[in-house]
């Protein structure tokens, strides 16, 4: 793949800045930055705050993940892996889009969502997109990429449990088939929810259930099969 993975990721990021340009006459000198359960804006920051806030989290935060995914501690695993020199396309496509996923999420929550409060009278923010926003991303878009992620590959140490711990490839198999499968049918179920759970603490439940739920079964799945690879490798 040519473009860097961190490509991206520095576009949404200008683009995210411009439209706030085009925005900033229209916004008061104070915008909202937290809401309550129903939507409502509680907290207020300074316009110049709220602007530029999440512009740079949509380049600090994949900038961390592309640094843990290509130049993590190789001795912190079992096994020898020459790691960049070793990745194929594919893997380098797929650790790509993982390193991009926290900006598109943050993209769309300043483009779609943040700017839009910023500017109405109310203040008030879309629940319902912010929940489909969660549902395409962390669950959906996760799932549909771990479909391609192989065994040993770099981006595992950043997958919940851990799984490129894990030393046997049998063991790899059946947890990388209930990541994808899990992420996948939990993130369409919550995009469901999103526009026929009513709105407030219904919604709020409902989301973090099915999003939160999700990983932590897996970090708890992933821990057992963990321990498991763990007696059979000092059995051998």
């Amino acid at each position: 793949m040519g473009a860097h993975p961190m490509a991206l990721a520095s576009v949404l990021a200008v683009v995210s800045a411009f439209r706030g340009l085009f925005k900033w006459h229209d916004t008061p000198n104070s915008v909202p930055a937290w809401w309550n359960i129903d939507a409502h804006p509680i907290y207020f920051v300074p316009k110049w705050f709220g602007f530029t806030l999440l512009p740079v989290l949509i380049v600090l935060i994949p900038l961390f993940v592309h640094i843990r995914a290509y130049h993590s501690n190789l001795e912190r695993v079992r096994y020898p892996v020459s790691w960049d020199a070793t990745l194929s396309d594919e893997e380098k496509q797929v650790i790509a889009h993982f390193v991009s996923l926290p900006a598109l999420f943050l993209f769309v929550l300043h483009n779609f969502i943040l700017l839009d409060a910023f500017v109405s009278q109310s203040g008030d923010i879309s629940p319902r997109f912010l929940v489909v926003n969660v549902a395409l991303w962390f669950l959906i878009w996760v799932g549909y990429n771990f479909r391609h992620v192989p065994w040993c590959s770099p981006i595992l140490l950043l997958t919940p449990g851990n799984t490129g711990s894990v030393s046997n490839v049998y063991i790899y198999d059946v947890v990388h088939k209930r990541y994808v499968w899990i992420l996948e049918i939990t993130g369409l179920v919550l995009l469901i929810c999103a526009f026929f759970v009513p709105t407030g603490v219904p919604l709020l439940v409902v989301t973090l259930v099915l999003w939160l739920g999700s990983y932590l079964y897996l970090v708890v799945y992933s821990w057992l099969h963990l321990q498991f690879d763990l007696l059979s490798w000092n059995n051998n």
